[in-house]
Order: C-alpha cells, then sequence, then structure tokens
C-alpha cells in the first residue's frame, strides 16, 4: 500500500472510529409518566447530559434524525403505538458533547434499544422561499447584528451550530423573537404550525445571508374568539407575509424544495431499564 492510500485508509478508519464512539456511556429507557405532558423536548440538562422527559418514538425520530426544529422532514410508517406511547429517556455522554452528537447518540440508542431500521429519502415539494426584499441587501428595522448577549443576563450556548440560536428563541409576547439566531432558524420558526397555518406552506431559508441576528416580529399570531361566533374576524393587521417585509427586509417567494422523509421499516418496544 502506497503512502497516499495508507494515509487515506487511517483517515477513513478514525472517522468510522468517531462516528461509532458516539453513543451515551449510560443511558436508561422507561415509558413516561403518564401525567407529564408530551413536550416533545430534547433537553441539554448540562454539557455531558440529555433528558427527554416525555416523547413518543415518531418524535424522538424526528429529533434525532432531522436538522434544527425538523419543519422541512416528515415520518412515515411504523406501528401505532410508535406515535402513541411517550417515554422518557435520559443519557449520560462520556464527555462534554454539542447537540448535533447528542443527536448521533440518540439516533445509536434508538438503534439499539428500538432495534430501529430507517430509510432516508429526498423528495420535492411546494415552499415559501425567504429572500431578501431589496436589491442593496438592507434589511428590516425589527433586524440586528447580534451583539454577542442573551437578554436577561444568560449565558449563550456554546454550540456555534447555525441550525441552532445561541439564545432563548421563540413565539411569545407581541410575537416572534429571535435572538443569537440565523436566517435558518427564522425560517424553521416561520414553519411551525402557528405561522404555517397562515402561509399554507413550510419556509426555508434563501437570503444567503450567514451571520446571527436579533429580530423581532411583531405580529398576533392568535386571535381571540370573537363574543359573537357570526361576527366577521379582525382583519385589522396585515397579512405575516407583509409583516414579515416591512419588519425584517425579507420577502417570501413561491418555490419548490426538498424534503427528508425518514421511512420506518423495522422498530420494536425497548425492555425498560
Amino acid at each position: 500500500m502506497t503512502l497516499p492510500k495508507l494515509i487515506l485508509f487511517l483517515w477513513l478508519a478514525a472517522s468510522a472510529f468517531a462516528q461509532s464512539a458516539l453513543k451515551f456511556e449510560v443511558a436508561t429507557v422507561k415509558l413516561a409518566d403518564p401525567n407529564a405532558a408530551v413536550r416533545n423536548q430534547m433537553l441539554r440538562i448540562s454539557p455531558t447530559r440529555m433528558s427527554i422527559p416525555s416523547m413518543t418514538l415518531i418524535w424522538m425520530i424526528y429529533t434525532a434524525y432531522g436538522e434544527g426544529m425538523n419543519t422541512s422532514a416528515t415520518v412515515t410508517g411504523g406501528p401505532d403505538w410508535a406515535n402513541r406511547t411517550a417515554y422518557a429517556v435520559e443519557g449520560l455522554a462520556p464527555e462534554p458533547a454539542t447537540q448535533r452528537q447528542f443527536q448521533a447518540m440518540l439516533r445509536t440508542l434508538l438503534e439499539d434499544r428500538f432495534g430501529l431500521k430507517i430509510r432516508t429519502e429526498t423528495r420535492s415539494g411546494n415552499i415559501y422561499a425567504l429572500v431578501l426584499d431589496r436589491s442593496d441587501g438592507k434589511l428590516g428595522p425589527k433586524v440586528q447584528p447580534w451583539d454577542g448577549t442573551c437578554a436577561g443576563g444568560r449565558m449563550p450556548s456554546p454550540d456555534d451550530d447555525p441550525v441552532y440560536p445561541r439564545c432563548l428563541s421563540g413565539y411569545g409576547g407581541p410575537g416572534l423573537r429571535l435572538d443569537g439566531a440565523t436566517m435558518y432558524n427564522a425560517a424553521d420558526l416561520l414553519s411551525l404550525p402557528i405561522s404555517r397555518t397562515l402561509l399554507g406552506r413550510v419556509v426555508q431559508d434563501r437570503t444567503g445571508l450567514t451571520g446571527r441576528y436579533k429580530m423581532l416580529l411583531e405580529y398576533k399570531f392568535t386571535v381571540p374568539r370573537p363574543v359573537d361566533p357570526s361576527a366577521l374576524p379582525d382583519n385589522s393587521q396585515p397579512s405575516l407575509s407583509t409583516a414579515i417585509r416591512e419588519q425584517w427586509g425579507l420577502k417570501l417567494e413561491p418555490a419548490q424544495g426538498p424534503f427528508k422523509v425518514f421511512v420506518v421499516e423495522s422498530v420494536r418496544p425497548p425492555a425498560e431499564n
């Protein structure tokens, strides 16, 4: 074997070992407390500890195999219990891990404990592309470059992964807040059901911007029911796409985009421990 081929072989072997090593040192899988709310959250308790208080297998697949909040992915196949039975999972990593590494460890756990075999396909469908509205690239008044700090004196997440905001972000208060977030995160949040019901499609980032921002979208996403059910809805505020254009300097363009489809080929209930 020549030296270049030997180097390539050793590099591939090291890469394969690194991937196979991504597993929890200690992990428990139990039926979730029946009184616990199914929040579909994987919580990073510490740099080495992950906790899932209550999540179905289908949502664990979204969490383990998807990107960000998995708004451009779907899971098909699997038995009925996979979407009804909630589990509690605790995992301890052998060393400090990033969010992506915790996801990889969760994938290994699903394969080992649930016997999960999954196939990934890529399909295309109708989306909205999030793009710049102005030719000069200037953003709207509610978008500012991130200054490296989080609201309330919280410490930013140490992970500089573009699919995760560095600070607490989401819906609440006057609308939608992002802090230490990328445009990927903005599109991801706009694709969640609270926005998707208004837009009709998921949103994917095509702005070409790679920085992190502090963003506010002032918008009433939930409209209170009128006292008179026959009364017309309040249409005093602009459409969501108009608000995005006016406040963020971005616009939504109809487009085609890729979707990942995770097909469950086989799975079994885990033995509790």
